[in-house]
């Protein structure tokens, strides 16, 4: 649970981050910055997704023995 909430602070962090720098000359970087963090968040959640479904899988497998 606390990976979640790590992942959805860091989701948040990044667009605030966005949001604050919007005025700034390096708008377009600040953007592709906060993008980036994103993505990787959101790649991290998919994976953590992907073992938690295996996880119940294997759980579900033995409790049917």
């Amino acid at each position: 649970m606390t990976k979640i909430v790590k992942l959805a602070s860091l989701s948040a962090a990044a667009l605030l981050t966005a949001s604050v720098l919007g005025g700034c000359a390096t708008d377009q970087t600040a953007r592709d910055m906060a993008q980036q963090a994103l993505d990787k968040a959101n790649a991290a959640q998919s994976c953590c997704d992907a073992n938690t479904q295996r996880l119940d899988r294997m759980y579900q497998k033995i409790m049917s023995k």
